[in-house]
């Protein structure tokens, strides 16, 4: 496996090595320009003087005169070698006063004959040295009767230059050997907080959640430090809530179990002395069988949700008569229990895009859960509200409420907070997946010891 620290370490090596090769190149390019565009400049600066001067002075002098002139005003000039050419192509004389009867096919010469002006680098046939020449046209009245030309070495130039290559490789390889010791350091800062945080991560996910990550510095790695704390603090939370959802799913289960259990093994055995007994057992065995059903279907709805396999089953629906359906379910409870339900309509409801049946589901579970937590003086209101190209729907009752710390957590999944009434904690989860699958908001307000008002919200069709 690739470790993140030879990343780091290779691609600090390419970048840097990169930046150094660039920044040499240019370096060295820049050095070489500088020092050749000198000399050539010199060369030129003293050809224009000199041919403007001869030309000028001598233009009525033939081209062997001249070029004794020339010998004399040249022969201190230790710099620039002279050499005079006639037009074909012969060297009449050099700044050594020497003469040669051998043809100069020089492209400089032959510009120069032409009437331009050009310089040339090459290398000298008899000497095999590096020079730099140009050669300038002299003139005889308005006729081209000769060539100037100075020519000036190089070598010397040549051999600063490679110094300056060696000295400057040299430089360069030190530069990166710092430097990449010096990202080296600024890896290993990186890498080694990313190593403790691997460890952590591991230790976390064979399930020890004691262990917390070192937030060392106010960065990214500092975020998923934090991030991790978080991570571990959620998974216990959620682990204790699941135990204790567990525990009390147990005890929901064995409730109702131990009262069928009991009555059937009464019925059973005979021991009922009267048929209003048996009745009563018979009604007994009904209800617990029939909240033992409520909450294995609860249990099943909260897998599906879970696992994502939950579908609506879409239709319009008329939200008033879901309202009075729902409503006539519980009739014969409300009058039961001596409960005043209000029933609020709005006639202006129009129609909402749902399935029926899960709607039904969410009314149920809220309705039924405020019938469990009345107080005295029992009330219950249901209410239809248009808004807008919204529709909501309260129910809103006068009961215990619940407390401020446990109302940020009713809708979780498992809560159940302080309350011992009978519950699996995972009913108001599943009612706000179904609202939220309506594309609709899911609100519980209340206060404590004054009631709760739950509020359901979705888009009209």
């Amino acid at each position: 496996m690739k470790s993140i620290k030879n990343r780091i370490y290779r691609q600090n090596g390419i970048i840097i090595i990169s930046i150094v090769l660039i920044l040499e190149i240019i370096f060295l390019i820049t050095v070489r320009n500088y020092y050749f565009e000198s000399v050539k400049n010199e060369l030129t600066n003293k050809a224009d003087v000199s041919s403007s001067f001869y030309n000028k002075i001598l233009i009525s002098e033939k081209i062997d005169k001249k070029a004794r002139y020339i010998l004399e005003d040249s022969s201190k000039d230790k710099v620039f070698y002279m050499q005079v050419i006639n037009l074909n192509k012969t060297m009449i004389i050099d700044s050594y006063g020497l003469n040669s009867t051998d043809t100069l096919e020089s492209e400089d010469i032959r510009e120069a004959l032409k009437g331009n002006a050009k310089v040339i680098k090459q290398t000298d046939e008899k000497t095999n040295e590096k020079i730099m020449a140009i050669s300038v046209p002299l003139y005889y009245l308005n006729n081209i009767s000769g060539v100037l030309r100075y020519t000036v070495s190089i070598e010397d130039i040549d051999k600063a230059f490679s110094m300056i290559f060696i000295i400057s490789l040299l430089v360069g390889i030190i530069v990166i050997v710092i430097t990449f010791l010096f990202s080296s350091f600024l890896a290993k800062e990186i890498v080694y907080p990313i190593e403790e945080l691997t460890d952590i991560a591991q230790i976390m996910a064979s399930g020890d959640f004691s262990k917390k990550a070192v937030k060392r510095n106010k960065d990214e790695i500092g975020r998923l430090a934090d991030t991790l704390n978080y991570m571990s603090e959620e998974i216990q939370k959620s682990n204790l809530i699941k135990n204790e959802f567990i525990s009390s799913i147990s005890h929901e289960l064995r409730t109702p179990l131990t009262s069928i259990q009991g009555w059937s093994e009464i019925m059973l055995t005979g021991d009922v002395d009267s048929e209003e007994d048996t009745k009563e057992g018979l009604e007994i065995i009904y209800d617990e069988s029939k909240r033992l059903t409520g909450l294995v279907e609860e249990l099943l709805d909260f897998s599906k949700f879970e696992s994502g396999k939950i579908t609506l089953d879409l239709e319009k629906v008329d939200v008033n008569k879901l309202i009075i359906s729902v409503y006539n379910y519980f009739k014969k409870r409300f009058k039961k229990e001596n409960i005043n339900a209000i029933l609020d309509i709005d006639e202006n409801i129009s129609y909402i895009k749902g399935d029926i049946n899960r709607l039904k589901q969410v009314l149920i579970n809220i309705i039924d859960n405020s019938i469990k937590f009345l107080d005295e003086n029992k009330i219950i209101t249901i209410k239809t509200i248009y808004i807008e190209e919204f529709i909501l729907i309260e129910v809103q009752d006068n009961g215990v409420g619940i407390s401020k710390e446990d109302l940020k957590n009713v809708t979780d999944k498992f809560y159940k907070g302080d309350s011992k009434k009978a519950g699996s904690g995972i009913g108001l989860a599943i009612c706000k997946e179904i609202v939220s699958m309506h594309k609709g908001e899911f609100n519980i307000d209340s206060v404590e010891g004054e009631g709760t008002k739950v509020t359901i919200k979705i888009p009209k069709v």
